[in-house]
C-alpha cells in the first residue's frame, strides 16, 4: 500500500506542475439575478385536446396542416366508442391555462405541465394533471397568457347563467382550486372569456337562436354568486353551444352536427337586452337536414378553424374558404363526414395566435396549404390515417329566408 501511494503521489505531484495554472473562473454560493423552472422551457405552440372522457394532451399544431373546405381530414386521436373530443385550444407552453370543472370550480395550471403526446395518442386522465373532487371532471378550459391582460373573466353555463368576476381572482390558485360559479342541479359550466368591461356578447342555442347584449347588463359579482339568466332558451331540450365576444368587422361561424357551416357579419344580429331569445342564426326549418349547431364562433378571414368529430377525425382549413351567407340559411358542407359520423367541437386559430411566435422571435408552428394543394401535404404517414383528399362541395346554400320571428 505504501508503495501504491507513493506511486499516486508521484502523479498527482506531476499533474500539478503541468497543470497547475491559477483559476480562471470564480465561484459564488449564490447566482445572480433570478432564475426559475421556466427559464428552462422553450416557447412553443401547441395544440391542447380534451375529450368527453376527461383524457388531455397537448401536441405539436403541425400535425395538422390546412385543408381547402370540404376535405375527410386526418386521424386526430385514438378514441374509444364512448369517448369524443370534447374540446380544442390553442396556447403556448408558458402560458397559464384555467379548467372549470361540473362543481363550478376552477384549477390552474402552466401548459408545459400537461402531458405531451403525438396526434393519435390518447393522452392522460385529468384526475392525473389536476388535484380534483371525487366525480368531478373539466367541462371547459381558458387559456391566459398574462394576468394583467384582461380587466375580467366572463362565465356562461349551458342552461344560459352568465357571471362576470375579475381576472385577477384567479392568478393565484392553489391545488385544491376555487370556487368559481354556483351552479343549478344539471347544469354545467362550459365556457370562459376575457373581457374588459366594455364588450358585446354572443350568446348561440343548439336549436339556431342566437342572442347579441352589451357586458354591462352584467354586473361584475362575487365568487359564490350563481350568475343571471344571459338568454331565453327555447323548449324540448333547447341548450347553449356558442359564447363569444364581438370584434368589430367580425363574423359568426356557425358549424351543424352534420358538418355544415357558413359566416354571417356580426352586424346582421341586432343588439336585444340580455334574457330574451334574439335572433335566427340558421334556417331552423332544415335543422333535421344539417343537424343542430354544435358550435359557433366570432371569427374574421384571416384566422383558420380546426373541425374534430366523434370518430377523433381533424381538419384544419382556412376561414376564407367558407362561404359568407345570411343569418336564415343552411350554409356549405364544411367538412365531408363518413356515415355515422358527426362534428363534436371547433377550435379557433386566430390571426393573432397565427402571428404570435413570430413577432416573438419564434416559428408559428403553422403550415398552410395554398389553393393549389388541397391537401396542403397532408398525405398518410400510417394506416390509422384517413384519407385527406377533398370532397365535393354541398350544394349551394338555399338563400331565400325563412320567416323570422320576432324577439322575445
Amino acid at each position: 500500500p505504501d508503495k501504491i501511494r507513493a506511486l499516486i503521489r508521484e502523479d498527482i505531484v506531476a499533474l500539478r506542475e503541468k497543470f497547475g495554472d491559477a483559476r480562471r473562473s470564480t465561484i459564488v454560493h449564490e447566482a445572480s439575478g433570478d432564475f426559475s423552472e421556466e427559464d428552462l422551457i422553450s416557447q412553443d405552440n401547441v395544440l391542447i385536446s380534451y375529450s368527453a372522457a376527461s383524457y388531455i394532451k397537448r401536441m405539436n399544431p403541425d400535425a395538422f396542416r390546412a385543408q381547402n373546405r370540404g376535405g375527410r381530414g386526418i386521424k386526430g386521436m385514438t378514441t374509444r366508442s364512448e369517448d369524443e373530443v370534447a374540446d380544442l385550444l390553442f396556447a403556448r407552453t408558458l402560458d397559464h391555462i384555467l379548467f372549470f370543472t361540473n362543481k363550478g370550480r376552477v384549477y390552474s395550471s402552466r401548459v408545459y405541465e400537461l402531458p405531451e403526446g403525438g396526434r393519435t395518442a390518447r393522452g392522460m386522465h385529468i384526475a392525473n394533471v389536476l388535484n380534483l373532487l371525487p366525480d368531478e371532471t373539466a367541462t371547459t378550459m381558458l387559456v391566459v397568457p398574462d394576468f394583467e391582460m384582461a380587466e375580467y373573466i366572463t362565465l356562461l353555463t349551458r342552461f344560459g347563467r352568465i357571471k362576470r368576476m375579475e381576472l385577477n381572482v384567479f392568478a393565484n390558485i392553489r391545488s385544491v382550486g376555487l370556487i368559481a360559479m354556483s351552479l343549478d342541479e344539471g347544469d354545467s359550466l362550459d365556457w370562459a372569456r376575457l373581457t374588459n368591461g366594455s364588450e358585446d356578447f354572443i350568446v348561440v342555442t343548439r336549436r339556431g337562436r342566437a342572442l347579441r347584449f352589451s357586458e354591462a347588463n352584467v354586473r361584475p359579482m362575487g365568487r359564490t354568486a350563481a350568475g343571471v339568466n344571459a338568454i331565453r332558451l327555447q323548449p324540448s331540450g333547447d341548450e347553449v353551444v356558442g359564447f363569444d365576444v364581438v370584434k368589430p368587422g367580425a363574423e359568426l361561424l356557425v358549424v351543424h352536427e352534420h358538418g355544415y357551416g357558413k359566416r354571417t357579419p356580426l352586424e346582421e344580429y341586432t343588439a336585444h337586452s340580455r334574457y330574451t331569445q334574439g335572433n335566427w342564426a340558421t334556417d331552423h326549418t332544415r335543422l333535421d337536414e344539417v343537424g343542430p349547431i354544435v358550435s359557433a364562433r366570432v371569427v374574421e378571414p384571416d384566422d383558420q378553424i380546426t373541425v374534430m368529430t366523434a370518430n377523433g377525425i381533424v381538419l384544419r382549413t382556412k376561414v376564407d374558404g367558407i362561404r359568407v351567407a345570411g343569418r336564415i340559411t343552411r350554409g356549405v358542407r364544411v367538412v365531408n363526414l363518413m356515415d355515422g359520423d358527426n362534428v363534436v367541437a371547433v377550435a379557433v386559430l386566430t390571426h393573432a395566435d397565427l402571428n404570435r411566435g413570430v413577432d416573438e422571435g419564434g416559428e408559428t408552428g403553422v403550415d398552410v396549404a395554398t389553393n393549389g394543394d388541397a391537401n396542403g401535404g397532408a398525405h398518410a404517414e400510417s394506416t390509422a390515417e384517413v384519407d385527406a383528399a377533398v370532397g365535393e362541395d354541398a350544394e349551394a346554400p338555399d338563400d331565400m329566408p325563412a320567416t323570422e320571428e320576432p324577439s322575445a
